[in-house]
């Protein structure tokens, strides 16, 4: 049994005890571990906690939900790192109310690097945003830039692909118990990211997904990261509030320009206009960061295609949409068995990727 867990998550759960709270708890008797009934009284009678903490943390009870939090740590492989661990993520710990406890699958000390860089936008996001997303996220993430994002609909979910894609580290950061995928239609991208990098959250092992969790998590997301760039998304948008929690929290946000009668630029022109950095290309971040562009291998500059894979490429590469399989029959004139095959070889050459009913778009 997770027993350091248990005293973190008591803390965690006392009523009347925020983050501000427990760090002067921290600093004046240290690690929960140790504490007792000693401690907690003289907590109170020093007025760092109010009596109904008190009376909580006296209580010998275990934390609400607590097996059930142990059976799904076991289940699901859930790791945990607490605020005063030495591999809790040291740019997480400057925000304003960073969490007590961060639970995560995957390899989260690893996967944070150098320098990471947080990447929202709208859930449905244009071509070109996705477009976009791909064209600057892989060649930072093949610079070693740990990509940070939420692995929401659209753009979210373009910049882990995008990373992966680049054989780069990028770490997904949810609003409920990681032992759900949401959205559930992501739970493969999900196992991915899990191999390659890893997913997070504050919330416990069984939590269930509340609306305003999202906005709670969205300071996560920069909280985790040097900067923000914001692709897409109107002023209302989740996007434009990670925006705001990145500047709050002193990192640098950087937006990509978009057509200005277009709802989803609305939100990144007006940071632009209000002192984001314009960005068009990857070496904008780059430079930015202090880095030069490496280029890819040679090996993954492109595979080589057949004639009729090349066609069909060519009409994505033309369009930069998605197409469906009916249209790509009047497109190309193959009989459904031919372009079955060549959309399979794009695939698995990585070229393609199936993103909805029968429709295909570049990866």
């Amino acid at each position: 049994m997770p027993d350091k867990l248990k005293y973190w998550l008591k803390i965690k759960l006392t009523p009347d005890i925020g983050y501000q709270v427990a760090l002067k708890l921290f600093g004046k008797y240290g690690i929960p571990e140790n504490w007792d009934k000693e401690v907690y009284s003289d907590a109170l009678q020093h007025h760092l906690i109010t009596q109904t903490a008190y009376d909580y943390l006296i209580a010998d009870c275990e934390p609400k939900g607590w097996k059930g939090i142990c059976k799904y740590l076991e289940t699901y492989d859930i790791k945990y790192t607490v605020y005063l661990d030495d591999d809790y993520p040291a740019l997480l710990k400057t925000i304003y109310s960073p969490p007590l406890i961060l639970y995560y699958r995957g390899n989260l000390p690893d996967t944070l690097q150098d320098w990471n860089l947080g990447v929202v936008g709208t859930r449905k996001p244009t071509e070109y945003g996705k477009s976009m997303t791909r064209a600057i996220v892989e060649p930072i993430a093949r610079n070693k830039i740990a990509i940070i994002s939420g692995l929401a609909y659209g753009i979210d979910t373009a910049a882990h692909r995008a990373a992966l894609k680049a054989e780069g580290k990028t770490v997904a950061v949810l609003a409920h118990g990681l032992e759900t995928i949401y959205p559930p239609q992501n739970k493969e991208l999900a196992e991915q990211i899990i191999e390659k990098g890893a997913i997070v959250s504050e919330y416990e092992p069984g939590s269930k997904m509340e609306v305003w969790n999202f906005p709670a998590r969205n300071r996560i997301i920069s909280g985790l990261s040097h900067g923000v760039l914001i692709v897409e998304g109107p002023l209302s948008s989740g996007a434009m509030l990670t925006g705001k929690f990145a500047a709050d929290q002193n990192r640098d946000v950087y937006a990509i320009p978009g057509q200005i009668n277009i709802p989803n630029a609305q939100g990144p022109n007006n940071l632009i206009k209000n002192g984001a950095k314009l960005v068009t290309t990857a070496e904008d971040i780059l430079l930015d960061f202090g880095l030069d562009l490496k280029p890819p291998d040679q090996a993954d500059l492109f595979p080589e295609l057949s004639e009729n894979e090349q066609l069909v490429y060519d009409v994505f590469n033309d369009e930069q949409r998605d197409i469906s399989f009916d249209e790509l029959i009047l497109r190309t004139g193959f009989s459904i068995g031919q372009l079955s095959i060549v959309l399979l070889n794009l695939e698995l050459k990585g070229l393609l990727m199936k993103s909805y009913g029968n429709t295909f778009s570049l990866k």
